[in-house]
């Protein structure tokens, strides 16, 4: 039967299952954090510069 004062419950136990699953689905899938692209895009520019500066000398 359903009881929905402890939906709440039921909802904590879910995303304890799912989430790790989720989690590796969106790795192995190709999806990336922002904050992860942002890093990686920072690193580029920065090398970018680097690889200029060499080349100017």
């Amino acid at each position: 039967m359903f009881n929905p004062f402890s939906m709440g419950k039921d909802m904590k136990g879910m995303e304890k299952m799912v989430k790790p699953a989720l989690e590796k689905f969106m790795k192995d899938s190709g999806f990336v954090k922002q904050e992860e692209l942002d890093k990686a895009l920072e690193r580029i520019d920065s090398l970018e510069k680097k690889l200029n500066e060499l080349e100017r000398r």
